[in-house]
């Protein structure tokens, strides 16, 4: 038992959160309304922390084809300087032993294999962690899932340790 700490800068998408840990008698999660770009916690505070970032959310097109509509390549270098601002606060609240995970429901290279790329030239103290198995395949440092492969939506995780 530890608490979960939920930061979102949508108050909607914290009220869903809210309900759902009500709704499984999760008693320990609290929900912070901020930009994760400017955590209001401390330094080196947390054991793990989950970076379930915004994405293009092409990964989704096998169930919402009318996914491809909603966003163009043009969105894609915003996502990603979103992307990487929240992976460098949430990294500073990463304690030592601790380990961050990045994920994303897409699979573009910019969003995936870009931003481990950058992860590992810009976030100090940091290894990978060995992607998880089957039906994960790797991608570079981290894992993807195939949709055609694995029966899902598309998704890439990234999970790095901080060093001790």
């Amino acid at each position: 038992g530890g608490t979960v700490v939920a930061v979102d800068a949508h108050a909607g998408r914290l009220g869903l959160v809210a309900r759902a840990a009500a709704r499984l008698g999760l008693d320990e999660v609290v929900c912070v309304a901020a930009d994760g770009r400017h955590l209001p916690v401390p330094a080196a505070s947390f054991d793990r922390v989950l970076v379930d970032a915004p994405c293009s959310g092409l990964g989704v097109l096998r169930r919402r084809a009318e996914a491809r509509w909603r966003i163009g390549p043009e969105a894609v270098p915003g996502l990603v300087s979103l992307q990487k601002g929240l992976l460098t606060e949430a990294a500073a609240a990463v304690a030592p032993g601790g380990r961050l995970v990045y994920s994303v429901c897409t699979l573009t290279r910019a969003e995936t294999s870009g931003i481990a790329a950058w992860a590992f030239a810009n976030l100090d103290g940091f290894a990978p962690v060995p992607p998880p198995g089957d039906p994960w395949r790797p991608l570079g440092p981290g894992a993807v899932l195939w949709p055609h492969v694995a029966g899902t939506d598309g998704m890439f995780v990234l999970v790095l340790r901080r060093h001790a």
